[in-house]
């Protein structure tokens, strides 16, 4: 019997959440947390309600779904009826989705999406073009535990005008996460040593752990993959953003389910490694109080 098992980490509506964001848009990003997004957008432009399209109802993905998800990718990044038609369609081919869309059904949906979510262009395009207009740089948020002062910086040489555009409005929100995912790794490599590390894909992490760890390293992975982004220095200074995680395991790759954790089970974290830094600091911690002990007792004996 195989002791090994594939177990992925992957951030829920990632991207998405940080245009949200971005757009201070924050009823859409309550949305996330109560709704499959992806097939409420589909409902919008294609009829139909959230449910006949959800992948948690329908345990698949829908070819309406993919195209409402697609859809308002394109719409979150600025493009036109040509670009979001084609784009549809070419990963629709590539990923062998029974969809096909014309420029007509496009233009349809993008003005529909931008009705819905009119913070986009009002506040997050509006931004973007303005600071492009300063200096032409822009710096995407700090992934937690990074020591940095500011995220990364691109500056853009491009003619200004609407590919520039379009390429200013996905860097933070790509940028954002590919950095949070390369970060979780790091720290969930310096907290199981031993853990390997597959693959690395934009938005998710692909492991190879034994099963019989499963209960333990599944809680560490997810929580170090929804530590807190900090936009406080971003381009767009914004809150702190945490970013769901869900987790699948498999013996096969191409067939991933949802893991469930046993209930009643306690994980005691792990600390990571001390930095240099912290190995030569000292802090004085208050004392606790008798209010203190009796309070932590009392807790631990309802565990």
């Amino acid at each position: 019997m195989n002791e090994w098992i594939f177990l992925q980490s992957d951030s829920s509506q990632a991207e998405a959440r940080v245009v949200s964001l971005l757009s201070n848009d924050e009823d859409t990003l309550k949305l996330y947390d109560n709704h499959d997004i992806h097939a409420l957008t589909a409902s919008w432009f294609f009829g139909g309600s959230e449910s006949d399209y959800s992948k948690k109802v329908l345990g698949f993905e829908s070819p309406i779904r993919f195209a409402g998800k697609t859809l308002r990718h394109a719409g979150n990044l600025g493009a036109g009826k040509r670009r979001a038609s084609i784009e549809l369609n070419t990963q629709a081919r590539k990923y062998k989705i029974p969809i096909v869309i014309n420029e007509v059904i496009a233009e349809r949906a993008l003005k529909i999406f931008h009705n819905k979510s009119p913070k986009i262009q009002q506040i997050f395009h509006h931004e973007i073009i303005e600071q492009l207009k300063i200096n032409r740089r822009l710096i995407a948020p700090v992934p937690f535990g990074i020591n940095a002062e500011i995220g990364g910086t691109r500056t853009f040489y491009e003619r200004f005008g609407d590919e520039l555009f379009r390429q200013a409005f996905a860097y933070i929100p790509q940028r954002a996460i590919s950095d949070n995912t390369k970060a979780a790794g790091l720290r969930i490599k310096q907290i199981i040593p031993d853990i390997r590390i597959v693959l690395e894909s934009h938005d998710a992490l692909l492991f190879c752990i034994r099963k019989k760890d499963l209960d333990i390293q599944g809680p560490i992975i997810k929580t170090e993959m929804e530590r807190p982004l900090n936009f406080s220095r971003c381009s767009l200074s914004r809150r702190n953003l945490i970013i769901p995680c869900e987790l699948e395991i498999g013996e096969n790759y191409k067939d991933l389910s949802k893991f469930k954790f046993h209930e009643g089970l306690i994980i005691t974290p792990i600390m990571p490694i001390k930095t240099i830094t912290e190995q030569f600091s000292v802090v004085n911690l208050p004392e606790d109080t008798r209010l203190d002990n009796i309070i932590y007792e009392n807790e631990m004996r309802k565990i």
